[in-house]
């Protein structure tokens, strides 16, 4: 996926951090800023707005924090499968 080509009204996922929980939210503006490149402002469900947001936060690394909520959702998903089938093999030895 291009991180760059998200849009306003994308939604997205926050994992959180030590000092701020979890939330999903909008992409409310993408600023196309010559100096320091595209970024994006963001409007959480909760309320808090969080603005200047690089592309390269969504992308795949450890520790990332910001993803498109189908992304998200998806990945959520595998792992879930992921662990009912590991708890499935245990019970079943």
């Amino acid at each position: 996926m291009d991180y760059t080509e998200m849009t306003v009204g994308t939604r997205i996922y926050y994992t959180g951090d030590m000092a701020n929980i979890e939330s999903e939210g909008t992409i409310y503006n993408v600023v196309h800023d010559p100096r320091w490149g595209q970024h994006y402002d963001l409007h959480f469900d909760d309320g808090r707005i969080s603005r200047g947001i690089h592309p390269v936060a969504f992308q795949p690394s450890p520790g990332r924090r910001f993803w498109p909520l189908a992304e998200w959702m998806a990945y959520r998903a595998e792992r879930i499968k992921a662990s009912q089938e590991r708890m499935r093999a245990m019970l079943d030895a």
